[in-house]
């Protein structure tokens, strides 16, 4: 049966063969004018062969076990770079909040209670900001947006955990993708279990998606974001996994861990103590003299206790440590000598590694480090007040791809509520606050960015 849909000569009535529907009563969205042009055929979606990618009858694993997100997110966690930076990105992503105009040359906010009421509710304002972080880490998305009860509004934009959704398999003779599974319990959970939770999912690459949706019967729907990478059709893979695979991420982890083990277990004398032989029998007498061995061993074990209790105690700190000295006959110095050794075999070992393995970690994550304070005399890194402006101008320029990713499902949204309607060039905007130099008379200027 074609997935083709098929009007009547007027454009007032549709037939979907796919959903066995009919759709009457068509509203200019969705609908073809005269003028429009009515694609023949659907976008190619070349199929893959299930031995070809991990799963069951139902999903496609994410990573071999399933689990690829949650491998992720425990490894990068570990690490002092790699959370705050994703941070960071995902924050510029969003600026100062989006706002909607009525074209792309437009900076007033369009004047229009419904849009601003759907961009101020909090809901929408949580949805770009949970989102923004999940592409940041995944570049993978599944938020959902919920209908109205009479289906015929938008009203929440809503983002999923990303880690928790996998994607069920696709119709191996159309190559389409219509499903996503949401359970917080991945890998042990199955797509069959009663705490899993199965949501349509509409094709961004259908061009009659909003007609689809008006003749479904679900009142949600998975719009998936996704930002592409090689090879990849289920789950796409973020250009900072290369940290993993280049070993780099290994190495920024050794190091600590080397660190850390060497100043707990290896053998750093702090302080070299000296005492003459003489020393035990002049000051302790018959005690030392005429005790057994284990006696003695028990004087000097008190000795030491007592001389580190002073020498290392916090709360001795600046006070003074008196031990005995005296000139036998020989003309010779007896008594008690403390030495403070210089520990050389830990300090500043690996420094320089550290410093380029986080100069590479900066880089797979696509981000200046003069942004986040970093400076290195080794990699001759620069962290100046010009330098940050002007890295934030280039992070602002490149992120166009990123933040259309972001709107993408309020541009659904426009569409299906009918604001294009109204506003045919109806255009979403990032509102940044721009760094500027002293000479403008302003440290900020702002700039309503189209994605």
């Amino acid at each position: 049966m074609s997935d083709q849909v098929h009007y009547n000569n007027n454009g007032t009535i549709a037939y979907m063969p796919t959903y066995q529907a009919v759709v009457t009563g068509l509203p200019v969205i969705g609908r073809p004018s005269a003028e429009t042009k009515i694609p023949h055929a659907d976008p190619t979606q070349p199929t893959i062969k299930r031995e070809l990618s991990a799963g069951d009858e139902h999903l496609v694993y994410w990573g071999d076990g399933n689990d690829f997100p949650q491998q992720i997110v425990r490894r990068y966690q570990r690490n002092t770079v790699i959370p705050e930076t994703l941070d960071k990105k995902a924050a510029l992503w969003l600026g100062g909040g989006v706002i909607a105009t009525v074209d792309e040359e437009s900076d007033t906010m369009v004047d229009d209670p419904r849009i601003r009421a759907f961009l101020k509710d909090i809901t929408t304002k949580r949805y770009l900001r949970e989102m923004a972080k999940d592409f940041a880490w995944f570049v993978n998305g599944f938020p959902e947006f919920i209908l109205s009860k009479d289906r015929k509004t938008i009203v929440q934009l809503h983002a999923n955990e990303t880690s928790y959704c996998r994607w069920g398999r696709m119709d191996e003779t159309t190559g389409r993708m219509d499903r996503v599974y949401l359970n917080a319990n991945w890998p042990s959970a199955t797509a069959t279990d009663t705490d899993t939770i199965m949501i349509p999912a509409i094709n961004p690459y259908d061009w009659d998606r909003v007609a689809q949706v008006r003749a479904g019967s679900s009142w949600k729907y998975i719009y998936p974001l996704s930002y592409p990478s090689p090879n990849s059709s289920y789950y796409q893979l973020a250009n900072h996994h290369s940290v993993i695979s280049s070993s780099w991420l290994d190495v920024l982890e050794a190091i600590p861990q080397f660190k850390k083990f060497a100043m707990q277990n290896q053998m750093t004398l702090r302080y070299h103590i000296e005492v003459t032989i003489d020393y035990w029998s002049k000051i302790y007498g018959e005690k030392w003299d005429e005790g057994s061995f284990s006696e003695r061993m028990s004087i000097r074990d008190e000795f030491l206790s007592n001389l580190m209790a002073k020498l290392t105690n916090i709360e001795n700190a600046h006070s003074a440590v008196l031990t005995d000295k005296w000139i036998d006959h020989a003309d010779r110095e007896q008594g008690v000598v403390i030495n403070v050794l210089k520990d050389t075999h830990v300090e500043g070992k690996y420094n320089e590694d550290y410093s380029e393995g986080n100069a590479n970690l900066f880089y797979t994550l696509g981000w200046d480090p003069t942004l986040s304070g970093f400076a290195s005399k080794e990699m001759g890194s620069r962290s100046g007040g010009s330098d940050k402006r002007e890295a934030l101008l280039i992070f602002i320029n490149q992120a166009g791809p990123y933040r259309q990713s972001l709107l993408e499902p309020l541009d659904f949204v426009a569409e299906y509520n009918g604001w294009k309607k109204t506003y045919p060039e109806l255009t979403f905007k990032i509102r940044d606050t721009l760094l500027t130099t002293l000479d403008t008379g302003k440290s900020t200027t702002t700039e309503n960015t189209p994605a």
